[in-house]
């Protein structure tokens, strides 16, 4: 009688295998089973609270409008407790200092003005009032759209200001011939924050000190003109050698000086040639 034999280490290897899996299954199952059970005692015990979050992502010092931002049930925790927005209607029209990205929650330290309509924030968010800051104040400038680069300039940009002012000089001054009353133009005051604007008024920021000079230009009658500055752009350029007057862009670009025309001197003009009458030609013969 023979005995067969029978190889049972491949079965065995098998069900080992599905036995693995099983309990990989049971424990994920079981991981998934208690997440969702930690969570929902977290939903339970933690506050929440409706929140604005942005749809998509919103520039900075671009005006927020309502198409931007949205209403969502978020939980409360340390780091979304201060400054939340509840209601859209206290974003929509503010300018965000930073860019808001998508699904972000909405935050007042985000937003550079501090409340709606229009109005807006003299100081930057991160910025305080200590007895050693600077006076920072909101003045107005009138440009017309010819020179504030063609009116396209928009809440959040960065000018330089040139300011053109009639010099007068003193009579004893203009009698030594060196000296005229004329225009005079320089770049007086340079990064400029523009905070707010209607048509030609510019609200800007600046110091209590250029605040007072600005009234005083405006007063005088001085013309006021807005470069554009590069965001990136931070520098102080060193101003020491610029300042125009007519006589100094004749003579930088050899601009040709009127002279009078002395009438007598003229040459006669020729007497205009007359033009030959015209002749019917003949007829062709019948």
């Amino acid at each position: 009688m023979e005995i067969e034999f029978h190889d049972d280490r491949r079965r065995a290897r098998f069900i080992v295998v599905i036995g693995v899996i099983l309990a990989l299954v049971a424990g994920g199952g079981a991981f998934f089973i208690i997440s969702q059970a930690q969570q929902q005692a977290r939903q339970a015990t933690q506050p929440m609270t409706q929140a604005v979050v942005a749809v998509a992502a919103i520039p900075a010092r671009e005006p927020i409008k309502s198409a931007d931002v949205t209403i969502r049930e978020v939980a409360l925790d340390p780091a979304n407790a201060n400054g939340v927005a509840t209601d859209v209607n206290e974003v929509v029209g503010r300018v965000p200092a930073v860019t808001i990205l998508q699904g972000q929650i909405v935050t007042s330290n985000m937003l550079a003005s501090t409340t709606q309509g229009g109005q807006f924030s003299i100081l930057q968010p991160e910025e305080t009032v200590a007895p050693d800051s600077e006076a920072w104040r909101a003045v107005s400038v009138t440009v017309p759209d010819d020179l504030a680069v063609g009116g396209l300039l928009v809440v959040g940009q960065s000018v330089d200001v040139f300011v053109t002012t009639v010099v007068s000089v003193p009579q004893d001054l203009a009698e030594t011939g060196r000296y005229i009353s004329e225009r005079s133009t320089k770049v007086t005051y340079q990064d400029v924050p523009i905070l707010a604007r209607n048509d030609a008024f510019y609200v800007v920021r600046v110091s209590l000190a250029i605040a007072e000079e600005i009234a005083h230009l405006q007063a005088a009658g001085a013309t006021f003109s807005l470069a554009l500055r590069p965001d990136a752009d931070t520098r102080e350029a060193n101003t020491s050698g610029l300042g125009e007057t007519t006589n100094r862009i004749i003579e930088k670009y050899g601009l040709p000086i009127p002279e009078p025309i002395d009438a007598t001197s003229r040459p006669r003009s020729a007497a205009p040639t007359p033009r030959p009458e015209q002749t019917p030609s003949p007829s062709a013969a019948p």
